[in-house]
């Protein structure tokens, strides 16, 4: 008996060493996503709409993934926001890297950002927002006010040049 539950041990073991487990990841870094639905435009529409986009709003960005046939879209890029200074808060611009990720398909397409980090000035080093070291709660809502504003901006202009595009 004790050989049998010996070998099942690990033969379990083997089994889960073996094959990738197929799970959520536990630490999400999305800060904000939004769905759109297209009406009858392709999902190679959608993507070559897309990467129009991003090579006209993030010249200087990175182009991570460009996958026309998954209609994936990956790009790096940068954006500050200024805050301004007030009596409860010190105010000052900050600069942050994130990834846009854009998702093609059945006639719609999925815009998220994701792994938004701000830049430390001191060590000039990237560090994720989450904690964000601000030191009172008013800071806290002008800057998820202020990058918040950001992003939804961005995919306000992103919807435009995408579902609403017009052709020549």
């Amino acid at each position: 008996m004790l050989k049998l539950s010996f070998f099942i041990i690990c033969f379990s073991v083997m089994i889960t060493q073996a094959s990738p487990v197929l799970s959520p990841p536990q630490n999400e870094n999305s800060f904000l996503t939004e769905t759109v639905d297209c009406g009858s435009v392709a999902q190679i529409d959608l993507f070559r709409r897309a990467r129009l986009w991003v090579a006209q709003a993030h010249p200087d960005g990175k182009v991570l993934v460009s996958d026309k046939e998954t209609g994936d879209l990956v790009v790096q890029g940068l954006t500050s926001i200024n805050i301004p200074r007030s009596e409860n808060s010190s105010g000052g611009v900050y600069q942050f890297r994130y990834a846009l990720v854009i998702e093609c398909a059945n006639r719609k397409y999925r815009a998220t950002i994701h792994n938004v980090e701000l830049l430390d000035v001191g060590n000039g080093k990237f560090t994720p927002i989450r904690p964000f070291p601000l030191k009172s709660e008013k800071d806290l809502q002008a800057f998820n006010t202020q990058l918040g504003g950001k992003f939804n901006s961005m995919f306000n202009e992103l919807r435009e040049n995408v579902k609403d595009y017009t052709p020549f």
